[in-house]
């Protein structure tokens, strides 16, 4: 997405923040489930819903979601999209 307003960068940096407070303290989680609440729980307080598509250390795909109405998932959806579509006219 080309026309990135300063919330994107506030939010990422949100993010951001989010993974290295997780990623630092990796040893204190004892399963990856709880790892994985952990970092949704941080979102959730900051972010209305999200879908994050990652990779963990060991490099497993990552997928979390959290919407709590059909609107929310499907306003999920429909910027997932267009995300994709943006990336895909860059090749």
């Amino acid at each position: 997405m080309s026309d990135e307003e300063p919330q994107d960068d506030e939010l990422r940096e949100l993010i951001e923040e989010a993974l290295k407070l997780n990623i630092s303290q990796k040893k204190n989680f004892k399963t990856r489930a709880t790892l994985l609440n952990s970092v949704a729980g941080f979102l959730e307080e900051h972010l209305d819903s999200f879908i994050i598509l990652a990779y963990d250390m060991d490099g497993k795909p990552v997928t979390l979601k959290s919407s709590q109405t059909i609107q929310q998932d499907e306003a999920l959806s429909s910027l997932l999209i267009k995300y994709f579509a943006s990336e895909v006219g860059r090749m």
